[in-house]
């Protein structure tokens, strides 16, 4: 077992290197609040970049609060077998990080880069409506002089300082991402409270036989700096990608800037991207003929919270190209404040779009229970659920019905059960 505060180095994060070096067979290290003789009075980490973690390593984080630099343009901890010039990420195993007490992981002040491979940076990115009007130089004329914005005049952009620097990318990319393992199995993340992160929160691409339990996140897809509301995109809490399967969810709190949980089983036919490209949310290769393209075996349980961005979910199934099954989502509660409608509770599928094609069978044997609603939407079937359950769900919109679908075949050999709705309406099937 190694305590980081017993290694010294130039930056904090060089601290922790230096100790990561130094692990003996055990592996452990031990991260208490900073101890160092050269600012004795600051007891916050400040990481420059990411702490990588091999194979076998546990993290213990104990009542310590760990940032992100505003010359940071990494994630929080990052599985060694990825990153920038990994073309092909090799399995890795026994990655644990668990927070005792009180422990945080906390955005920069001032982000180099914040949203997800499709979002454009911009310095400064402003989120309000009159700021908006004034200042962002990518709004038509035409909308600027009408008052009328559309919804990507707000969204297509995101704050980075990157924005303002020639040789940087533009975009935000999977460095943004505060947790990120890829090809890692028999893992766990626990007891972590992540505040403004820098996109993802949490991020597994190809991941197994985990778990990722008691966080609580605090993020609005806004955040005041020098004095401006500026524009924070793609603020989700816990996203499973392609090839995850046998993974626990549980215990989940607080707000997103996006959805909270997110499972996106996007396997697109668009352009190759070797592991570790730059605009590009994951940081895995994306041929599908040499990696897996599903999601499987997933349980969600106690989820308390709500998207505070206004415009995402609680839960998210998104297959596209892919498929999702055999996923227990049981005990969401929307703790949305009275009057704040996010955009709804669970989403599963999604019209067809640049994400790629719903498949008709798409998402299967999915069990959705003990749900409380109080969103623009309860469940919303944009996609193709089929040989599933729903039952014990509450909506408290009156404005909504509890299940829409929208789509033709939306719902097949679904058995619904135990449904209140306050608009009356149990199903609306629009198609």
């Amino acid at each position: 077992m190694i305590c980081v505060n017993d290694f010294t180095g130039n930056s904090d994060s060089e601290i922790f290197e230096n100790a990561l070096r130094a692990l003996t067979q055990d592996r452990i290290l031990v991260i208490p609040p900073r101890e160092q003789p050269d600012e004795p009075e600051r007891h916050i980490w400040m990481l420059d970049r990411a702490i990588l973690l091999e194979a076998g390593t546990t993290v213990i984080l104990q009542n310590c609060e760990l940032k992100l630099s505003d010359a940071c343009r990494d994630n929080f901890f990052r599985s060694a077998n990825c990153g920038i010039g990994i073309e092909d990420p090799q399995p890795i195993s026994g990655i644990h990080i668990r927070g005792e007490g009180n422990c945080v992981l906390r955005g920069a002040d001032h982000p180099r880069a914040v949203g997800d491979g499709s979002k454009v940076l911009s310095c400064p990115c402003p989120k309000t409506k009159e700021d908006l009007l004034r200042l962002a130089d990518w709004i038509p004329a035409e909308r600027k002089e009408s008052g009328t914005l559309d919804f990507w005049d707000e969204h297509a952009h995101s704050y980075g300082t990157d924005a303002l620097k020639e040789n940087e990318s533009h975009y935000g990319d999977w460095r943004g991402i505060g947790i990120l393992l890829a090809n890692c199995d028999h893992f766990f993340i626990e007891n972590l409270k992540i505040i403004d992160s820098h996109g993802w929160a949490i991020s597994c691409e190809a991941c197994s036989y985990g778990r990722i339990e008691h966080i609580e996140f605090d993020a609005c897809m806004a955040k005041e700096i020098d004095g401006m509301l500026m524009n924070m995109e793609n603020q989700d809490g816990v996203d499973l990608r392609n090839g995850c399967h046998d993974i626990l969810i549980n215990d989940i709190t607080g707000g997103t800037g996006d959805d909270i949980i997110a499972l996106t089983a996007i396997a697109d036919n668009g352009p190759y991207y070797p592991g570790g490209s730059m605009q590009h949310t994951q940081v895995m290769h994306n041929d599908w003929t040499r990696r897996d393209r599903d999601i499987h075996d997933i349980v969600i349980r106690n989820i308390r919270g709500y998207s505070k961005g206004h415009i995402c979910f609680h839960v998210r199934l998104l297959p596209a190209e892919a498929k999702i099954w055999n996923v227990v989502i049981d005990g969401v509660v929307d703790t949305s404040p009275e009057g704040f409608y996010a955009g709804g509770v669970i989403f599963l599928g999604q019209f067809d779009s640049e994400y790629g094609t719903n498949l008709p069978d798409s998402m299967q044997h999915i069990t959705i229970s003990n749900v409380i609603c109080d969103s623009a939407n309860a469940i919303l079937v944009e996609g193709y659920l089929a040989d599933s359950v729903i039952t014990n769900v509450i909506n408290r919109n009156p404005h909504c019905p509890a299940i829409n679908v929208v789509r033709k075949g939306g719902l097949k050999n679904v058995l619904t059960s135990s449904i209140y709705s306050a608009s009356g309406e149990i199903i609306r099937d629009d198609a």
